[in-house]
C-alpha cells in the first residue's frame, strides 16, 4: 500500500483551511506520464496516520505517479492542459470530491417600500 493515498470520502474528513473553509482536495493540472495531461490531487493523506499533506510541483506529481505505479489506480487523462483544467473547473464547481455543491449566499432584500 502506498504511504500517500488521495482524499477517500470512507476513509478521510474534509480538512479545514485558514479562515474556516474547508477543502477536501486542491488539484493541479500537468502533463501526464506518457503524454496528454491528469489532473492530480495536491493534498495528500498518509496512509496510517490520516494525517494530511501539501504538496504541490514535482513533489505532487511524483506521488501520483508513485500512487498509480503502486495501486494500480489511475487519475484522469485529457487530451490536453486545457481540457484538463475545464474539467477541474466542472468538478470543483459539483462540490468536489465528495460532490457538495457550495451552499447558496442570500441576498439582501433591498427593495424600498
Amino acid at each position: 500500500m502506498p504511504i500517500l493515498i488521495p482524499f477517500d470520502p470512507k476513509k478521510h474528513k474534509a480538512i479545514e483551511l485558514p479562515g474556516g473553509s474547508k477543502a477536501t482536495e486542491y488539484t493541479a493540472t500537468a502533463e501526464a506520464p506518457n503524454g496528454g495531461a491528469w489532473n492530480i490531487p495536491q493534498i495528500w493523506f498518509n496512509s496510517k496516520t490520516g494525517e494530511p499533506k501539501l504538496l504541490t510541483g514535482d513533489a505532487a506529481w511524483n506521488a501520483a505517479k508513485d500512487y498509480e505505479d503502486s495501486s494500480g489506480k489511475k487519475f484522469p487523462r485529457f487530451t490536453s492542459i486545457s481540457v484538463a483544467e475545464k474539467a477541474a473547473a466542472k468538478k470543483s464547481k459539483s462540490g468536489g470530491a465528495l460532490g457538495i455543491k457550495p451552499k447558496p449566499k442570500k441576498l439582501l432584500n433591498l427593495k424600498e417600500k
